[in-house]
């Protein structure tokens, strides 16, 4: 791997990768520069700073890209529509800040990351597990739980050594969980039709004294009703205790209702993440409209699918609010879905008075 060279007209160069870079490697290195040369890290020299930071994004932008790479590897800039990546006028800062934000989850990448350490892959790509806030259980060498776990018997306490918020995996249960395939894990009811059932992609968001998780993307483990919050399944090697208020449905949806930009009405993408400073959904377009791939949009512009599980919001009736629900059916004519809520009640409501 050599050293990035901002004026070099070969991609690979911008970003200093190898042309055998893999997607992980290629990502890397866009994480690294982005935060390092993006605007608002060089208030002096903004500028200089926004024409790098553009020739960054625009290389990341191709070589993420399966289908763009492979053009661009066969015959360089000039088979991509004008010659960037898709832009025919070149990338423009509104468009590389957008994808910048996406890469990120929608949230505010300076906050994620402490201690100025570019090497490590946050945001979306991982992180460092957290102190406070969720629990968080790190498994070294365990089973899954159902699945070829220790011995039984072995101890494991959860919580771990000396108060660390560790759990041994596979080492058995307290009191001795007994023969193999059950791996200190425990059997969970069912989960209820308003909960988002277990393998939902999710991306988190909003947690506060466990900030450097925000942005992170997992996977739905099980629903605990006791406690009212989600296990959710971090990178395949920890565990987070979540309220739904801190999770986004990373789903499929359609465009609707945008009056200044009619052209994106219809059009379908999937929510990457939930930015609660702007209320705006960041979309990942599922074909490039107007030389865009992502797209920041209201909750009102957003169709979420039957059957999504969402969070209810900005509803007259305070106690209607913050409620966990399941979409029954969708009416596009009117605006509305028709909502069935954890206290039983069923509610038809707005677009703009859910969140998945």
């Amino acid at each position: 791997m050599s050293a990035p060279d901002l004026k070099s007209e070969d991609y690979y160069k911008v970003l200093g990768v190898a042309r055998s870079a893999t997607d992980n490697e290629i990502a890397k290195a866009y994480k690294k520069l982005a935060l390092k040369y993006h605007p608002d890290k060089n208030p002096d020299n903004k500028p200089q700073a926004e024409e790098q930071f553009k020739v960054i994004t625009e290389a990341y932008e191709v070589l993420h890209d399966p289908e763009k790479r492979k053009i661009y590897d066969q015959v360089g800039k000039g088979g991509l529509n004008g010659g960037s990546g898709g832009m025919p006028n070149g990338m423009n800062f509104q468009h590389a800040d957008e994808i910048f934000k996406a890469f990120f989850g929608g949230n505010d990448p300076f906050s994620m990351f402490f201690g100025g350490d570019d090497d490590d892959m946050g945001g979306m790509f991982g992180g460092r597990p957290g102190g406070g806030g969720p629990r968080v259980v790190f498994r070294n060498g365990g089973g899954m739980p159902g699945g070829m776990g220790g011995m039984g018997g072995m101890g494991g306490m959860p919580g771990g050594m000396g108060g660390f918020p560790f759990d041994m995996g596979g080492m058995g249960g307290m009191p001795g969980m007994g023969g193999m395939g059950k791996g200190g894990g425990r059997s969970r009811p069912p989960a209820p039709a308003h909960a988002m059932p277990a393998g939902t992609a999710v991306n988190v968001r909003g947690l506060k004294s466990a900030a450097e998780h925000n942005g992170k993307t997992g996977k739905i483990k099980g629903w605990d009703e006791s406690k009212g919050r989600y296990e959710v399944e971090i990178e395949s090697d920890s565990t987070l205790s979540l309220k739904p208020q801190n999770l986004t449905q990373m789903c499929s949806v359609k465009i609707v209702g945008i009056e200044s930009q009619p052209e994106m009405n219809g059009k379908s993408g999937s929510i990457l993440s939930f930015n609660e400073a702007t209320g705006r959904y960041a979309v990942r377009l599922q074909e490039r409209v107007g030389g865009r791939d992502a797209i920041s949009l209201q909750p009102s512009n957003v169709l979420l699918p039957q059957g999504t599980r969402v969070v209810t919001q900005g509803l007259s009736k305070e106690e209607h609010n913050g409620k966990m629900g399941k979409i029954e059916s969708v009416d596009n004519d009117a605006g509305r879905y028709t909502v069935a809520c954890q206290h039983g009640h069923t509610l038809k409501i707005k677009f703009d008075n859910v969140l998945c």
